[in-house]
């Protein structure tokens, strides 16, 4: 298993140099192995500081609670510091209309976000990838679907991606290593569990390394989709120009390169498009004229020879938030002190700021590249990752400098407005809620 942990290491560049890692521990067979793989490799990656978190989801009662007090045992035996959090996962998905998976996925991530720490090291492993491009496939997945699991996303990375269930629990018995059994994983009632008892164990009838076969694919099937989003990134920039697409460039374009287009333009205006109404929005391109349906208030329309978003979305009202921003000297990062990450996310470098520093509410296009996340990514995308809620997306308030956006509320600082020990003079941020 550790050999297999090296080669995913070295595959996808999982580690930096002197980062601190935190293991999302369950207390189950994979989160443990994962932990005592990391504290016996701490040294050769390179590792800092290895910590744990757990997260008690509160839908197993007793046994959850006997998951948590395993997970501090363990911990506290290995001298590990362990975070901890807790939610009403039943209630959130109801309130939310989720299903528990979902509402479970969603709190558990948003607890992890509130961790101050370089890497946050998951469990997945090649086994729970096989199971989620066969979950994707069954609903009529596209490209990215059959990817699966990222080895690595953001700050978030899976040591065991290419390592099976098998090598995790052989990896246990050789080491002594104590784990938990989640009596809802040996239930079909949720779909991953019906896929992991009665569908892989048909596939392996026909390749016994099903999901070792399934690991080549998405990793060859992930540096495909790298490929066609850049090329979508660069080709985006010469379509697009003040909110609106180029019909003549676009449809110039191979469908594969456009039709991506299309969905970015519609996601940067809040929009989520199906298959159906990416081909519907393609062919009025091609035709040149055109209006479609996309929701009782938003139109698709072609005419001029540009393809625009029609919308009858109200004006945003910023003073639901009070924000402050004030210019002080720079007197945070004192030696052999570290600043806590929620500070990090409200302080912006005085002299990065370029032009005038304004408070605004998201406008089309708006992009951002938050500090250490290594990707731009749209404010469209990043409420839906911070599960802003949709009635007050539009209010968020943004601070922005002649370039574009360089902070968002509870979400982060631009890299290149960011501030260091380097750092002069600083604005610190302050929100309050109205």
């Amino acid at each position: 298993m550790l050999k297999k942990i090296n080669e995913a290491v070295a595959r996808f560049g999982l580690f930096q140099k002197s980062s601190d890692v935190t293991v999302a521990l369950s207390g189950g067979a994979d989160s443990m192995a994962l932990l005592y793989a990391l504290l016996e490799l701490k040294e050769k990656l390179g590792i800092k500081n290895i910590y744990a978190a757990h997260f008690n989801h509160g839908i197993r009662g007793d046994e959850a609670l006997r998951d948590q007090n395993f997970v501090a045992a363990q911990c506290e035996n290995l001298g590990v510091k362990l975070f901890l959090g807790s939610a009403d996962v039943p209630s959130y998905a109801k309130q939310n209309n989720l299903s528990l998976e979902l509402a479970a996925r969603e709190l558990r991530y948003q607890f992890f976000e509130t961790l101050d720490t370089d890497l946050l090291a998951t469990a997945h492993t090649a086994s729970d990838n096989a199971e989620t491009v066969l979950f994707n496939l069954s609903r009529g997945t596209a490209l990215s679907g059959l990817c699966g699991i990222p080895p690595k996303r953001d700050r978030y990375i899976r040591p065991l991606i290419l390592c099976t269930r098998d090598d995790v629990e052989n990896y246990c018995a050789q080491n002594g290593i104590e784990f938990v059994t989640d009596s809802t994983n040996l239930s079909d009632d949720y779909t991953r569990n019906n896929i992991r008892h009665n569908v892989v164990p048909v596939l392996k009838q026909v390749n016994q390394s099903v999901e070792n076969a399934v690991s080549r694919m998405t990793a060859t099937l992930y540096e495909d989709e790298d490929f066609i989003n850049k090329t979508v990134n660069k080709e985006f920039d010469s379509v697009y120009q003040k909110g609106v697409l180029l019909v003549k460039e676009l449809s110039g374009l191979h469908p594969a390169i456009a039709k991506r287009i299309i969905v970015k333009f519609c996601e940067i205006n809040d929009i989520e498009i199906d298959n159906f109404h990416i081909n519907k929005i393609y062919d009025i391109c091609l035709s040149g004229e055109g209006k479609i349906s996309l929701s009782q208030k938003n139109y698709a329309i072609v005419s001029g020879g540009i393809l625009k978003i029609d919308n009858s979305k109200k004006q945003p009202d910023l003073t639901k938030f009070k924000v402050e921003f004030k210019k002080t000297q720079n007197d945070l990062f004192k030696k052999n002190q570290k600043v806590h990450n929620l500070l990090l996310k409200n302080i912006l470098d005085c002299d990065k700021i370029v032009g005038q520093l304004v408070l605004r509410e998201r406008m089309t296009g708006d992009v951002i590249r938050l500090k250490n996340k290594n990707c731009t990514k749209t404010l469209k995308k990043l409420y839906c990752e911070y599960k802003i809620p949709l009635n007050e997306r539009d209010v968020w308030p943004i601070l922005a400098d002649d370039q574009g956006v360089v902070w968002v509320h509870k979400i982060g600082v631009a890299e290149r407005a960011a501030a260091d020990e380097t750092s002069k003079n600083i604005y610190k941020i302050n929100v309050e809620k109205i």
